[in-house]
């Protein structure tokens, strides 16, 4: 695991949110204040307030694209486009090595009950399901960016 995917992690583990663990990994990384982004992206966990819709870790890696890749405005659509195509490459990635991009089925658990939010703790998938694919997308986002030159 390298020193960016134990940042995320150890986030994780420390009370940050799957968006926050992943998008605040690479504060230093793009350049970004961690404080904000961290409370940005607050709401996106659980899939989206605790939804479980699209999986906070992906949500996370396409907040970093975005930060990394993404236009400053309306104007620049060249800049979107490839921040659309990024975050599409990610989510796609996901969808295809664990058949599904939501934190319902990629959980099996209801967390917006404490009983399910329980149930992930008591049966360690916070460790097993969550950890896993932060590591996971937080390799796929460093490579994009790595390509893209922001890591040398």
């Amino acid at each position: 695991m390298t020193d960016l995917q134990k940042k995320a992690v150890a986030l994780h583990t420390g009370g940050s949110g799957c968006t926050q663990a992943v998008f605040c990994a690479f504060a230093d990384v793009i350049g970004f204040d961690f404080a904000t982004a961290h409370r940005f992206a607050t709401g996106l966990g659980g899939g989206m307030g605790r939804c479980q819709l699209v999986c906070g870790a992906i949500t996370g890696g396409i907040l970093a694209l975005g930060a990394a890749f993404g236009n400053n405005s309306g104007a620049d659509l060249d800049a979107k486009e490839l921040s659309y195509a990024k975050a599409s490459v990610l989510v796609k990635t996901v969808e295809k090595e664990y058949g599904c991009n939501d934190c319902q089925n990629l959980l099996g658990i209801d967390i917006s009950t404490e009983e399910g939010r329980a149930r992930v703790k008591e049966e360690g998938l916070a460790d097993e399901v969550c950890d896993k694919l932060i590591a996971r997308v937080v390799e796929l986002v460093y490579t994009e960016l790595e390509a893209g030159g922001f890591i040398k």
